[in-house]
């Protein structure tokens, strides 16, 4: 019984892959063109979040922005190469446990970054 409940949420993993791609893949297009070129495109619909960090100290913003948000970027970069490799993959892998980890920090990246944001104030 516990290995059919383990095949089940493999395949429910599998079956979200694809979307996750689609997502990751847009929201990369976005942040180049957004963040990095400067211009407004279509794909600033999905989302632009303003986070008020400036009542950080600048070493913290420095940090925030280009540490965090390099990070996100290059993970962003890596769930792009690796989410296709798992796709054609038909076993577990320790690649699948890196993606997890970063759709994880992205996810968690983005909910403080929303809660920074004055708008979405609770």
């Amino acid at each position: 019984m516990e290995i059919k409940r383990i095949k089940s949420v493999f395949n429910i993993w599998r079956l979200l892959l694809p979307f996750l791609y689609i997502f990751i893949l847009v929201h990369f297009l976005k942040d180049i063109t957004q963040d990095i070129l400067k211009i407004s495109t279509p794909l600033d619909i999905f989302g632009d979040v303003k986070e008020d960090i400036s009542f950080l100290p600048k070493s913290f913003q420095l940090i925030f922005y280009y540490g965090l948000g390099s990070f996100s970027f290059i993970v962003e970069v890596f769930l792009l190469v690796a989410i296709p490799k798992i796709i054609r993959k038909r076993q577990a892998s320790f690649l699948e446990k890196l993606v997890i980890g970063g759709i994880l920090y992205l996810l968690v990246f983005l909910a403080i970054c929303i809660l920074l944001d004055p708008r979405y104030k609770l």
